[in-house]
């Protein structure tokens, strides 16, 4: 059988070697392809295409896997004119396929399910953020009034569908809810967690410097990088000098770079850029951190957070989206809160009496997320979505 995942994501192909590179993030490679390569043969991916090679770090192409992408829709105005032409390319390719997985919150997956319903293909939707969120904490007053459109387009979609994955346990699925046939798993891909002992080995070594990690795209800004230069700012002004930020993510950080130097923080903060997912990146990267923040204002379930608890690393967020479910409240700060992230920073930092206890249930509810446990929960699924289907 062959199926076909549809999202926005951006891919690059580059024509040299005849590969597909992950065009955003990173996240989109081999394995998250062999999820659905357990239960069927083929899987074809559509998403946009990104013209030049930002990410050759991280490799999407895979065997048994191709790729239909779409020129990029950079306006509305490009979204009407070339309306016709990509919904007529994505069902020519849902035509050929046994069955369809579309990503939501997305312009293409829309698109998908309008076809799938037209044609009558099976489908299944990954509900995997919130629309609302992101645009609400985007930018102007536009993005603002295109929030609540964007809500009860996603809400109508989910409720109007029969197989629902959310990637949360409870908030997604208040947001946009679904009677018919759903589960929750994350899309964290977690191979392995730290054990305790290594982990309080490197907390017990004496250090000079209080290492912070923040992980996060800067080309968007609701992922709480100005809060936590914000937060940093106001400790040094108390004398905490000892402490570095350190930026991970991809994009244009000059915005950022701008920010910092008025603040006269250039000491303070370290913008290391992209990193490779996984153990070859990120895994090294918050291993030498001694806190993972993440004051992000728009998620679902964010696979960084539980990384950084897979890895022992003591761990504060905004109370936004799937967050909770992860953190309990004492290490939680509304979005935007910079100076309550300040303090919980700061008495972190103090109260190196706890830092066993947190580590210890840091890793428990990691140990729920491996991929191993997430993957037995989705191919058992998708199998019961395709025999009920025959």
């Amino acid at each position: 059988m062959k199926a076909l995942f549809i999202h926005d994501h951006y891919f690059v192909h580059d024509k040299v070697n005849d590969k597909y590179y992950d065009g955003s993030g990173g996240s989109f490679t081999k394995y998250m392809w062999d999820r659905y390569l357990s239960v069927f043969d083929e899987l074809l991916v559509i998403g946009r295409e990104k013209e030049n090679l930002p990410n050759k770090l991280v490799i999407s192409s895979s065997n048994n896997v191709g790729f239909v992408l779409i020129d990029d829709i950079k306006s509305s105005k490009d979204k009407i004119l070339k309306y016709k032409i990509i919904k007529k390319k994505i069902k020519t390719e849902i035509e050929k396929v046994d069955f369809v997985i579309s990503r939501l919150p997305s312009t293409l997956g829309f698109f998908a399910i309008d076809i799938c319903k037209e044609i009558n293909k099976p489908y299944l939707i990954e509900v995997v953020g919130c629309p609302f969120d992101a645009y609400w904490n985007y930018g102007g007053m536009l993005t603002k009034v295109i929030a609540p459109i964007q809500y009860f387009k996603l809400r109508n979609y989910v409720k109007k569908s029969e197989n629902i994955i959310y990637v949360t346990q409870k908030f997604l699925q208040s947001r946009y809810p679904n009677k018919k046939q759903t589960i929750g798993i994350s899309n964290v891909n977690l191979k392995e967690v730290q054990n305790v002992g290594s982990v309080l080995s490197f907390y017990n070594k004496s250090f000079e410097t209080f290492n912070i990690g923040l992980i996060g795209s800067f080309h968007v800004k609701y992922k709480g990088h100005v809060e936590a230069i914000k937060a940093l700012k106001y400790l040094v002004n108390k004398g905490q000098k000892n402490i570095r930020l350190n930026l991970v993510g991809t994009g244009d950080s000059g915005w950022l770079l701008d920010i910092i130097q008025e603040l006269n923080l250039n000491q303070f903060v370290n913008i290391i850029g992209l990193l490779e997912a996984g153990e070859k990146g990120i895994l090294p990267f918050l291993d030498k951190q001694h806190l993972y923040i993440h004051p992000s204002k728009q998620e679902g379930l964010p696979r960084v957070v539980i990384e950084a608890m897979s890895r022992g690393r003591l761990v504060l967020g905004a109370s936004v989206a799937g967050v909770p479910e992860l953190l309990s409240e004492k290490f939680l700060h509304k979005p935007g809160d910079w100076k309550k992230l300040a303090n919980q920073i700061e008495y972190i930092y103090s109260s190196k009496y706890m830092w066993e206890k947190m580590i210890k249930e840091n890793i428990e509810i990691a140990l729920k997320y491996k991929e191993g446990i997430l993957q037995e929960k989705r191919v058992s699924f998708f199998k019961k979505i395709m025999n009920e289907r025959n």
